[in-house]
C-alpha cells in the first residue's frame, strides 16, 4: 500500500515483470497433466516438486532484477522510504529516473516466463489433480496473451502513467493504494493456501506453527525490503488540512478538508476516528451479507460444517476456501493500508495486534464473524476507558488520591475481560456450542 501511495512508479515497474510470471499461471491445465506425469514418473515427488519451486522462485526473482526497476535504497537516507514519505507530506514528491535493462531485453523475459512456468508445474505436481484434468482451452491461452499484451502496454506507457498519477490527490491515490494493496493480498493469500495450508487442513496445530513461521519470515523480508527504520504514511490531503479555517466545525466539518473537526464538544481526528470507522462498518457490513445473503456464503458456511457431504453435492470445496483465505488476506492488507497513517509502518505492526485481535474472537464467539466485531468493539472501548482512566484517575474510596492505572494494565484488562465472559459464556457472546 505504501508503494502504490507513495512510489507509484516503483510499483508500476514491479508490475510489469508481475504479469509476466502471472502469464504461465493461466496455462494450469497443462501444468496439471505435465504435474500429474512428474507425480507418477518419480518415487519422491513431493521432493521432486520442492525442487522446481524453489528452481522456478529463483529463476523468476533473477527475471525480475534484469528489468529496470525505480525503486528506493533503505541504506541511503536521501533515497529511502522515511524521506519519499516526507516528500510526499511536502508535496515535493516526483517520479524516480528511469532505469535501463540489466542486460537483453529477450533474456530478462524469457527468464520470468520460465520462473513462471516452473512455479505453475511445482504447484500442480505438489498437488496432482485427481480425476480428469480439464482440457487447455482457447481461454487460457487468451488469457495468456492478455496479460503478456497488458505488461507490454504498461512498460510502453508507464511514463505516462506515472505523471498522470503523480498528477492526481493524494486522496484518490490512497483508494488507488487500498485496492491494489487487497488485490495483491487476495493473491498472496490464495497463493499461501494452495501450497501450504491445503495440505495441512487435518492437523490445524501444524497450520497455526506454518502460519507463524510464514510471518516471522515476511517480517524479515519487509525490512530487508523496507528498512529497519519505522516511517509514517501521510495521510490522504482530504484528512489532513490545516490553517485559519481549521479545525472544521459540525457535521459540515467533516467535508471541509481539515485533519480535525469539533463535533458534539470535542475535536476529532478526521481521518483517525471516523475515515477508519466507516470503512470498518462497511466491511462488516459487506463480509456479513456475503455469508448470510450468497450462495458463495451458503456453501462457505455448509463447508465448514460438513465438507464432504458439500464435495458430495458437486462442489468444489477446495476451491471455496481458497476464495475466503483469499478474502481473509485481503482484508488483512486493507486493515495494514487503514491503519498505516494512524499507527505508522512498521514490520511489526500486524503483531502489535495480534494479541488483541484473538481476545476479541475469543470474547465474541469463534463461530460468529458479528461476533468477533462485538468483541473488537469491547475490548477497544475498555483499553480506550483505562488509557483515559491512566490520564484523568479514578477516586476511589479510602484512597486520598485518584486511583491512575499503569499502561501495563490495559492488556490486561482485556484478558480479564475475556476470562469472565468465557466462564460465564465459554462459547463467547455471539458463539454456538457444537454438540
Amino acid at each position: 500500500g505504501w508503494t502504490v501511495y507513495t512510489r507509484f512508479d516503483t510499483a508500476l515497474d514491479l508490475a510489469v515483470p508481475a504479469l509476466v510470471i502471472a502469464a504461465p499461471l493461466m496455462l494450469m491445465p497443462l501444468w496439471r497433466r505435465l504435474g500429474r506425469t512428474l507425480a507418477e514418473a518419480l518415487p519422491r515427488a513431493s521432493i521432486g516438486a520442492w525442487v522446481l519451486f524453489v528452481i522456478g522462485g529463483a529463476v523468476s526473482i533473477y527475471g525480475v532484477t534484469r528489468f529496470p526497476l525505480a525503486i528506493w535504497d533503505p541504506e541511503n537516507f536521501t533515497a529511502s522510504p522515511a524521506t519519499f514519505s516526507l516528500a510526499i507530506d511536502l508535496g515535493q514528491l516526483k517520479p524516480l529516473a528511469e532505469g535501463a535493462f540489466n542486460g537483453p531485453v529477450i533474456v530478462a523475459v524469457l527468464a520470468v516466463l520460465a520462473g513462471g512456468s516452473l512455479l505453475g508445474l511445482a504447484v500442480s505436481a505438489l498437488r496432482p489433480a485427481a480425476g480428469d484434468v480439464p482440457a487447455l482451452l482457447t481461454k487460457n491461452w487468451a488469457a495468456f496473451g492478455g496479460l503478456l499484451a497488458t505488461a507490454l502496454v504498461l512498460f510502453a506507457s508507464k511514463s505516462s502513467i506515472n505523471e498522470w498519477v503523480f498528477g492526481i490527490s493524494t486522496t484518490w491515490r490512497f483508494f488507488l493504494a487500498m485496492i491494489m494493496a487487497a488485490a495483491v493480498g487476495a493473491a498472496f493469500g490464495a497463493l499461501l493456501e494452495v501450497v501450504l495450508i491445503r495440505p495441512l487442513y487435518d492437523r490445524p496445530i501444524y497450520q497455526l506453527m506454518l502460519t507463524l513461521g510464514v510471518g516471522f519470515i515476511l517480517i524479515e523480508v519487509a525490512r530487508e525490503v523496507w528498512g529497519r527504520t519505522d516511517f509514517n504514511m501521510p495521510r490522504p490531503a482530504a484528512f489532513n488540512g490545516v490553517g485559519e479555517s481549521c479545525p472544521g466545525q459540525g457535521v459540515g466539518g467533516l467535508f471541509s478538508g481539515c485533519a480535525t473537526v469539533e463535533l458534539f464538544g470535542s475535536r476529532i481526528r478526521i481521518y483517525n476516528e471516523v475515515l477508519v470507522v466507516i470503512v470498518g462498518i462497511l466491511v462488516l457490513i459487506a463480509v456479513t451479507m456475503l455469508l448470510r445473503r450468497t450462495r458463495i456464503g451458503m456453501i462457505i458456511r455448509a463447508g465448514v460444517q460438513d465438507a464432504e457431504m458439500v464435495e458430495a453435492l458437486g462442489i468444489n470445496v477446495r476451491r471455496v476456501f481458497t476464495q475466503v483465505f483469499a478474502l481473509g488476506s485481503a482484508l488483512a492488507a486493507l486493515g495494514g493500508v487503514l491503519a498505516a497513517p494512524s499507527l505508522g509502518l512498521s514490520p511489526t505492526m500486524g503483531a502489535l495486534l495480534l494479541l488483541s485481535a484473538l481476545i476479541a474472537l475469543a470474547i465474541g464467539g469463534l463461530t460468529s464473524f458479528p461476533g468477533a466485531a462485538a468483541g473488537a468493539l469491547l475490548v477497544g472501548l475498555l483499553q480506550q476507558t483505562i488509557i483515559r482512566l491512566g490520564q484523568t484517575g479514578m477516586n476511589l474510596p479510602f484512597l486520598d488520591e485518584p486511583f491512575k492505572p499503569s499502561p501495563t494494565v490495559v492488556p490486561a484488562a482485556a484478558v480479564m475481560l475475556m476470562v469472565i465472559i468465557l466462564l460465564v459464556l465459554p462459547s463467547g457472546l455471539f458463539g454456538r456450542s457444537e454438540r
